[in-house]
């Protein structure tokens, strides 16, 4: 119980109205939602009786039976312990009780990749000189133009590519990669704003999935730029375009 305590807390600190009061409304609203669910999800694993119909429920929609009366609890330390109390599961409404939460949790990625969309054409209206396209498998795109100066060396123009993940981990590279490297545009270069609604991985796993892709490609492929959205705060790679990190700096400072 007292593992399951800290991850609650740990969680629910995320998204406390002071953490998210300078993004904008539409994020303060995710912020309540997912709090909401946190919440619930607390309620029943703390409660034996609700905990006991969240396991039969899940037994209903096909997912792991569950533990009898009279099994034996996982050892401590063990894979299955450390799944149940590591983290706070999403939670499965037990049988009796409405779905809104349900609701919610499936509408709750497609709001955040909306109101992302949203926020990211305007940082690119505010700081680049971008012209929108499409490109298959991304939510939104932009040739960006480069710039040049009297006392400093022109910058190439940039294809940005932005895709919504749940979380930027191995799995997301490995999704993205080849359609970034089939999205390119001539020699500009390609730059991928992997977006994580849940967060990101250790860079170490990131790197280490990157050079698998690079390999794979047998090409240098995109400079990517994981993105927490939660807080906006990105992994800069030395190669990142100063292009693509303003926009996401105009991402992390702007207010309302």
């Amino acid at each position: 119980m007292d593992e399951i305590k800290k991850a609650f807390r740990r969680e629910i600190a995320r998204y406390h109205p002071d953490k998210v009061q300078h993004l904008g409304t539409e994020f303060q609203e995710i912020a309540s939602v997912r709090a909401s669910e946190l919440t619930e999800a607390y309620r029943i694993l703390m409660d034996e009786e609700a905990r006991r119909k969240y396991d039969e429920s899940l037994a209903d929609e096909g997912g792991a039976p569950p533990r009898t009366a009279g099994a034996a609890a996982p050892a401590a330390g063990t894979d299955t312990a450390r799944a149940r109390t590591d983290h706070v599961p999403e939670p499965v409404p037990p049988s009796g009780v409405d779905n809104r939460f349900q609701k919610e949790r499936a509408t709750t990625s497609d709001f955040v990749r909306k109101a992302g969309v949203s926020r990211l054409r305007d940082a690119v209206a505010a700081t680049a000189d971008g012209t929108p396209v499409t490109i298959a498998g991304f939510d939104v795109a932009f040739d960006i133009k480069g710039k040049g100066g009297l006392f400093k060396k022109s910058e190439a123009p940039v294809r940005l590519l932005a895709r919504f993940v749940p979380q930027v981990d191995a799995a997301a590279v490995a999704a993205c990669w080849p359609l970034a490297v089939k999205a390119a545009k001539g020699n500009d270069p390609v730059c991928l704003l992997l977006l994580g609604n849940g967060g990101i991985g250790s860079a170490r796993d990131l790197a280490v999935a990157i050079a698998e892709q690079r390999r794979k490609s047998r090409t240098a492929g995109p400079v990517l730029i994981p993105v927490d959205v939660r807080d906006w705060e990105a992994l800069f790679p030395p190669e990142a375009p100063a292009s693509v990190r303003a926009i996401v700096q105009w991402l992390r400072d702007a207010k309302g």
